[in-house]
């Protein structure tokens, strides 16, 4: 196997691995991880509107669309209409219970997210960082 494909293949592998644990972590709120991660966003940005959120997390106006209205359904966010300014977007915000939630799961990802270092030094931390990070800019030039 090729440098890049074992490269290629642990990525992967590490992916599919963090979003099976953030599953069974998250089961029991009865949301998406694309809904949980919108909540949290939406927690950390008050005020956004859709499109933010469809650029933030690569999605399509529909698929977002449909993200924000089974949010909004569950009582989690509300939406209110721009004033003052010439943007005509709503602006999301969340309920109280959708702050509770969004803090719970918060916790709940910070704790999944610390699995991928746990087994790594400081030093080899940021080292990989480094190396993913130039590995990505490739990408997005």
């Amino acid at each position: 196997m090729s440098q890049a494909r074992e490269l290629n293949h642990l990525m992967r592998s590490i992916e599919i691995n963090e979003q099976r644990l953030y599953s069974e972590k998250t089961s029991r709120y009865k949301l998406s991880s694309s809904q949980a991660r919108a909540l949290i966003y939406i927690g950390d940005h008050l005020g956004s509107n859709q499109k933010q959120i469809a650029d933030y997390f690569h999605l399509r106006g529909a698929s977002t669309s449909t993200l924000i209205k089974k949010l909004e359904e569950k009582g989690y966010i509300e939406k209110r209409p721009s004033r003052g300014s010439q943007d005509r977007s709503n602006k999301l915000y969340l309920t109280a219970e959708g702050e509770t939630l969004a803090n719970g799961l918060q916790s709940t990802f910070d704790e999944v997210e610390n699995v991928l270092v746990e087994n790594l030094t400081n030093e080899e931390t940021d080292t990989l960082i480094e190396l993913l990070s130039k590995i990505n800019k490739k990408f997005v030039e």
